[in-house]
């Protein structure tokens, strides 16, 4: 998994879907059969329960500031008034996500935990609505804290051709595409490097709405996309795979806390 892949020419399926195509069946057909009865058709369980096991209540929770700001996390609903995304609060959601928080300008600490420090993920801004950046698709450049600009165009149409459930009364300001290398993990891990990754997407997708929330933005995590379509335009090698997206329209959810 190491070395540099030349493009794809051809569409070819990638390990990480195979993976996931090969993955043995999670549930049987039975379990998934419509309910029949009352009971059955009540409001599923939501978590495991050990009916029969001692339980021990716990303490009350400690309020603090961030433990309001969880409980406030929430996704945009459909649909959302486009609120345009300033350049201040694409730095701030980009480098509370994932960018380098060390300080002192000589140690790469991101602020999500990552297995040996590898940090194999690669972040993809889409801006659709902003006062201060062009339209266009870009990457984080961690190194240098700047966007590097791919493409400059208008992605309005495209985000609603290739994002399930996404149109065009969704007033979509920008999206962040989250892909990994998993190669970078893979020297230290072998095969796990790509399940690491996937884990720390889902650490970053955490940070992103929580920053959204504290910007007063509306976000939403979402993975119904046209993957195909979407690696294309990102100009991804075979070795680099995209894992999430988060969506940014509207303003934050009003959440009672």
């Amino acid at each position: 998994m190491t070395g540099e892949l030349p493009l794809d020419d051809e569409a070819i399926e990638y390990i990480y879907q195979l993976y996931h195509k090969n993955l043995p069946p999670l549930v049987t057909e039975a379990t998934l059969a419509t309910a029949t009865t009352a009971s059955a058709q009540s409001d599923p369980p939501t978590s495991k329960s050990y009916r029969r096991a001692p339980t021990l209540p716990l303490g009350d929770v400690e309020e603090t500031p961030f433990v309001s700001q969880l409980r406030q996390r929430a996704s945009y609903s459909d649909p959302a008034d486009r609120r345009p995304i300033t350049d201040t609060e694409l730095a701030t959601l980009l480098t509370a996500a994932y960018g380098d928080i060390s300080g002192d300008g000589e140690g790469h600490r991101r602020p999500v935990a990552s297995a040996g420090a590898c940090y194999p993920l690669e972040l993809y801004p889409i801006v659709l609505d902003s006062p201060d950046i062009d339209p266009g698709l870009y990457h984080f450049d961690i190194e240098d804290d700047a966007l590097d600009r791919l493409q400059q165009a208008d992605y309005t149409d495209w985000v609603q051709d290739n994002w399930s459930w996404i149109t065009e009364e969704d007033r979509v300001a920008a999206v962040i595409a989250i892909t990994a290398i998993p190669a970078r993990s893979a020297e230290r891990y072998g095969e796990m490097g790509y399940l690491f990754a996937c884990i720390e997407a889902g650490a970053v997708v955490q940070n992103l709405q929580l920053v959204a929330m504290e910007l007063g933005i509306g976000s939403r995590p979402h993975n119904g996309l046209n993957y195909s379509s979407i690696r294309e335009e990102l100009g991804l090698r075979s070795n680099e795979y995209l894992l999430s997206t988060v969506v940014f329209a509207g303003k934050g959810p009003d959440v009672e806390s």
